[in-house]
C-alpha cells in the first residue's frame, strides 16, 4: 500500500533532486522547448532568448523599449511555458481569488487580469532557469498579452518579477526605487495583491501532483485552508513558504494544512 509518508519522501527526493541539478536541467530541456526557443530566434532577430542582455538581468535593458503585445496562445508556445502547470496556476489563483473576495479587495473586473497573469508568471523559464523571474518580467515588458488593457501591460510584467523569491518589507522598499515606483498607486497595489495570490496559486502546484483545496475555515483573524492530494503535504508547506507578500500586506493570515 502507497502511504502518504512514502509519497511525501519521494515528492521530496524528486524536488530536492531538482535543485540539487539545475545545470542539468537547463541543458535538458525538452525538445519542443527547443524548437521552441529555435523559433523565437528566427522570428526575433534582435531578441535572442537565450543570450541577449536585454531579456534578461537588469530592467534597464527593456525600459525603454516599445512593447509589441502577443496573444497569450503565442506567448505560451514561443516561451516554451509548461501548460499543464499554467493552466493550474490560474485555476488555482481563480479559486483564490473566489474564497477570499472578502479580504484581498481586488475588484472583481480584474479577475481575469489574475488568470491571465497567472498563466504567463513563468514565461521566463525557458530563457534562465534560475531568475526566471527577472527574464519573465523584461519578456512580458516587451511582449505583453494581447488580451489586457494597455495600463495593464507593466502591471503583469511586475506580478511575474514578484511570483518566484521570498518576499520582506525590504524588497517592498526596494522595488519603490524601480520603474515599480513609478507606476500609478493603484496599479501598484493590484500589482502586490495578484502577485500575493498567484504565489500560492503557484505553491499549491509545486508537487506536481494535483493539490486541490478542500475544506476551507474562517476564524477572526485567520483563515484555515485543508489542502487536499497526493502531494498535500509538500504543497501545504510551500504556499505557507510563499505567503509572505500576503503577509505583509493583510491582516488576516492564512494556515495551510494538509488532509
Amino acid at each position: 500500500m502507497i502511504t502518504k509518508s512514502f509519497v511525501f519522501d519521494f515528492a521530496s527526493q524528486i524536488c530536492n533532486l531538482y535543485y540539487n541539478n539545475k545545470d542539468n536541467f537547463k541543458r535538458s530541456l525538452s525538445w519542443s522547448q527547443y524548437l521552441n526557443k529555435q523559433e523565437q530566434r528566427k522570428m526575433d532577430k534582435d531578441f535572442s532568448v537565450n543570450s541577449d542582455y536585454r531579456l534578461e538581468g537588469d530592467e534597464q535593458s527593456v525600459e525603454n523599449l516599445s512593447p509589441e503585445p502577443l496573444s497569450l496562445e503565442v506567448i505560451i508556445h514561443r516561451y516554451g511555458i509548461e501548460r499543464s502547470h499554467a493552466d493550474n496556476v490560474a485555476r488555482n489563483a481563480l479559486e483564490l481569488f473566489d474564497i477570499l473576495d472578502s479580504i484581498h479587495g481586488i475588484n472583481p473586473e480584474m479577475r481575469k487580469f489574475v488568470e491571465v497573469a497567472a498563466l504567463v508568471h513563468d514565461t521566463g523559464m525557458a530563457t534562465d532557469l534560475e531568475n526566471h523571474h527577472k527574464a519573465g518580467r523584461n519578456i512580458l515588458r516587451l511582449h505583453p498579452p494581447a488580451e489586457l488593457p494597455e495600463k495593464l501591460w507593466p502591471v503583469v510584467a511586475w506580478t511575474t518579477f514578484l511570483h518566484k523569491k521570498k518576499i520582506k518589507k525590504e524588497k517592498l522598499e526596494e522595488l519603490e526605487r524601480k520603474s515599480f515606483g513609478k507606476m500609478p498607486e493603484d496599479l501598484q497595489d493590484l500589482t502586490l495583491k495578484a502577485a500575493s495570490l498567484i504565489r500560492l496559486a503557484d505553491a499549491l502546484d509545486y508537487s506536481r501532483m494535483e493539490s486541490r483545496i478542500g475544506k476551507v475555515k474562517f476564524g477572526k483573524m485567520n483563515v484555515i485552508f485543508e489542502i487536499e492530494g497526493l502531494g498535500a503535504a509538500i504543497d501545504a508547506e510551500r504556499m505557507n513558504q510563499k505567503g509572505d507578500l500576503w503577509n505583509l500586506l493583510y491582516a488576516t493570515k492564512l494556515d495551510f494544512r494538509s488532509v
